[in-house]
């Protein structure tokens, strides 16, 4: 074997190895920045899912004085927990939530509410003072379970 070709398969082998090399160094920085992305989206997704649950907590403390019925704090806290993707309609005390939103879904809101005449907004308002009177024992006791219940 000459030196020439040993040369040639040396100079081959090294920039092969450094090829390698380049590869791997590529592979790592993007493996890191992958890691990275899903630790800041994991933190992000928690901080979100805190917010939720403090907004519920909230709610559960004001509901039922001057500043929120029982009806809004219902709706809204149903929305909270489907946005949580915790299904709790079938919890004994707490789905008391979700069938009070089932039987008012079908009432218009915000600008849609504002747009009725007024005899829709009286029958409407008739209809949710006969779903909150019904439910109003339950609603207190799905209160309290809601508020010992671990939501994260």
């Amino acid at each position: 074997m000459s030196l020439s070709v040993f040369f040639l398969g040396l100079t081959t082998g090294v920039l092969a190895i450094a090829a390698l090399v380049l590869l791997i160094l590529r592979l790592l920085r993007k493996s890191h920045e992958r890691k990275q992305s899903l630790e800041e989206a994991e933190e992000r997704f928690i901080k979100g899912r805190s917010h939720i649950v403090e907004s519920i907590q909230v709610l559960l403390k004001v509901v039922g004085s001057e500043e929120l019925g029982w009806m809004e704090a219902s709706i809204r806290i149903k929305v909270l927990l489907d946005q949580l993707s915790i299904d709790l309609s079938k919890h004994e005390e707490i789905g008391v939530f979700y069938k009070v939103y089932a039987e008012t879904e079908h009432i218009p809101t915000h600008d849609n509410w504002n747009e009725l005449p007024a005899s829709a907004r009286k029958k409407f308002r008739a209809q949710m003072q006969q779903t909150e009177a019904t439910h109003l024992d339950a609603l207190k006791v799905g209160k309290k379970a809601l508020l010992e219940y671990p939501l994260i």
